[in-house]
């Protein structure tokens, strides 16, 4: 049940951090509708694939009509001219609750196959930030898990939490929603306080 709730949860979240991001870019509308489906698709595609299923953005119509409802519910935002900082602090949000959805997908999805702790680990962390790497590279940026260290640590944390609940059998009605909400609320405060890995200097060649 819970892989069905955050994987609409993910995409829905995600399709709108692509659209704004889209928006910022001033794409045109057919561009903002490919970033918002890229951004929700890529990462549970890719993980999909590794796994040698045929994603299932190709055959789950509900996922394709939750994500050209969100870029629908984003351009009435957008239109009633929404201020800066709130488009800003909704991508922030939307771009949190995407990430921390998409671990728990992707680890649930490696644990259904048997995979161990590194594949259940590996594959939280490719769902959760596949979709906002392929999302920032089209857009032009760096991608923010390249230089916000705990972007990714975040979905690294999730697989490994995931991995260790199915093993000890940790509450497991409960448990996905308390790492769900922990890792939002890590994300959001590691975004407000700037909490960053170590930047490699040097001198340039």
């Amino acid at each position: 049940m819970w892989f069905s709730v955050f994987d609409i949860i993910g995409t829905v979240a995600f399709a709108y951090s692509g659209f704004v991001a889209g928006a910022r870019r001033r794409l045109d509308l057919l561009g903002v509708v490919i970033v918002a489906y890229l951004t929700a698709s890529a990462g549970g595609a890719l993980s999909q694939v590794l796994l040698g299923e045929v994603p299932r953005i190709l055959t789950d119509e509900l996922a394709a009509g939750l994500i050209l409802g969100t870029v629908i519910v984003g351009l009435v935002l957008h239109w009633t001219g929404i201020r800066r900082v709130e488009r800003r602090w909704t991508f922030v949000a939307a771009d949190a609750i995407g990430l921390a959805a998409f671990a728990l997908t992707g680890a649930s999805l490696a644990l259904g196959h048997g995979l161990g702790m590194f594949g259940t680990t590996l594959l939280a962390f490719l769902t959760a930030v596949g979709g906002g790497l392929l999302r920032d590279s089209l857009i032009g940026d760096v991608p923010v898990v390249l230089r916000s260290g705990f972007y990714g640590i975040i979905a690294v944390l999730v697989g490994l939490a995931v991995f260790a609940c199915d093993r000890l059998a940790l509450a497991p009605d409960v448990a996905p929603v308390i790492i769900f909400a922990g890792a939002v609320v890590l994300r959001l405060i590691a975004h407000a306080r700037d909490w960053s890995l170590p930047v490699l200097t040097g001198h340039e060649d």
